[in-house]
């Protein structure tokens, strides 16, 4: 296994490469990549870290691909790197830019093939989230978005379209009418198609599959859904349905749950408990991990999201399972 700060460079394959791996398996390479460079790292991390690494070959494949990129900091004093890493906490988007810079410099001339990657784009976008963090803003045509966790989008106005790309993550929208003089359509464009709305407020979802799949809630107005390569549909208000790049589902009654993360909660009403813990760790920096053993468990209840660790006492209390916290970037859930 490679080291931070060894050399491995690969020409013009490394943007490639890195698109082969799984999104989420890259993001926790990532993540231990800016762990092992702070400078800070304790003795139960550095076991973590070689259990993340050592417990499935798409870990290590994320890791082999994340170190054939140079490191810039070869040039570096390492004292110097790792002030910088430190200076701005283990969570921030300075990191995440720094480790985009990272990557764009590591691999010289292939700069252009990084740019085009989908964590690339998310890392440089115009407005991002943290894990954990939710953020609104108010575009200059006064539509309101705001940004769930871990996400990115960019906003293009032009004299004849406003267009939101959203790169990562989910959004809430409520549009605005257009105060120009030639009135121009919104538009949100994803990886799998777009979505245009029609006086409304929505919310749209970026899965991270590997079919690129995406949610649309609507819960005010209407939107028309077109996928890239079918047909679209018109979803009304109080509809909502998934699609990827091919295919849309019937629309079915909104689950109120998916959109509770706008009030800070996260609600679960029959859930296994694999699957909550999967939704509760998208708000959360590290490996959350279930035992299949546990997995199965039904969650149901209301939990504030400003505190995750206390998601997980409640868990504990309510539920035959037991938290086990290696470091802060490492809990597993199991039998009690």
């Amino acid at each position: 296994m490679s080291h931070p700060g060894d050399t491995n460079s690969h020409g013009n394959d490394s943007g490639e490469n890195i698109e082969k791996c799984h999104s989420s398996e890259l993001q926790a390479a990532m993540e231990w990549q800016i762990i092992l460079w702070s400078g800070e790292v304790t003795p139960q991390e550095q076991q973590a870290f070689t259990s993340w690494l050592n417990a499935s070959p798409k870990h290590q494949q994320a890791w082999q691909q994340l170190q054939q990129i140079h490191d810039p900091f070869s040039h570096i004093p390492s004292d110097i790197a790792g002030r910088a890493l430190r200076a701005s906490g283990p969570d921030t988007r300075r990191r995440q830019l720094l480790l985009g810079f990272v990557v764009l410099v590591g691999i010289g001339g292939s700069g252009y093939g990084i740019q085009r990657t989908s964590h690339w784009q998310a890392a440089t976008a115009d407005y991002t989230t943290r894990r954990g963090e939710t953020r609104s803003v108010t575009l200059p045509d006064g539509t309101v978005i705001t940004l769930n966790t871990d996400s990115a989008v960019d906003v293009t106005f032009t004299d004849s379209q406003r267009t939101l790309h959203l790169r990562q993550g989910e959004v809430m929208i409520a549009t605005a009418p257009d105060r120009a003089t030639v009135a121009r359509p919104f538009m949100v464009s994803t990886r799998s198609g777009q979505v245009r709305p029609i006086g409304t407020r929505f919310s749209v979802r970026q899965y991270d599959d590997v079919a690129g799949s995406v949610l649309v809630q609507v819960l005010e107005g209407a939107i028309e859904l077109t996928p890239r390569s079918s047909a679209g549909i018109r979803i009304n208000a109080g509809q909502q349905a998934r699609f990827d790049q091919h295919q849309v589902t019937l629309p079915t009654p909104v689950d109120m749950a998916k959109s509770a993360w706008t009030r800070g909660l996260l609600i679960a009403e029959q859930q296994r408990l694999g699957d909550f813990l999967a939704e509760l760790g998208r708000y959360r920096v590290g490996v959350l991990r279930c035992d299949p053993a546990v997995a199965s468990l039904v969650v149901s209840g209301v939990y504030p999201l400003r505190d995750t660790d206390q998601v997980l006492q409640a868990l504990e209390q309510a539920l035959p399972i037991r938290i086990h916290t290696l470091t802060r970037y490492w809990v597993t859930i199991s039998a009690s």
